[in-house]
């Protein structure tokens, strides 16, 4: 029976690595500092390399996300559930492609969609 929580082991993720164009993006969404591309990747294969440890199996999301950096957290655009992958609406304009994204990215890793808000959500 699958199970659905935040405690679980972990058997299968999304993860998206982060693209230097999109890191370009920084400032249009409001972060801090310029991102280190060079050590924001080295980062994210560390972090897969724990996952894949941890024994889950990873999926890397590889549709374009031009001038987005924010789309590298894939928490945020999806809510998975057994049945398949919930598209949210961020709230900040600047990511509202970010669920048309994730949905390519699950589509070519057979994830179903099953459901998805729009406006005003």
């Amino acid at each position: 029976m699958p199970i659905q929580d935040q405690i679980s082991p972990l058997r299968r993720v999304y993860v998206r690595a982060p693209e230097p164009e999109a890191l370009r993006g920084w400032r249009e969404y409001g972060w801090r500092s310029a991102p280190d591309p060079g050590r924001a990747g080295a980062e994210h294969e560390a972090f897969r390399a724990q996952l894949v440890e941890a024994g889950a199996e990873v999926v890397v999301g590889d549709a374009s996300a031009s001038r987005d950096p924010d789309a590298i957290y894939t928490y945020d655009p999806v809510l998975m559930t057994d049945a398949g992958a919930i598209l949210l609406r961020p709230g900040k304009a600047e990511r509202r492609g970010e669920p048309a994204i994730a949905a390519a990215d699950l589509d070519a890793a057979g994830v179903p969609v099953i459901a998805a808000l729009g406006a005003p959500a």
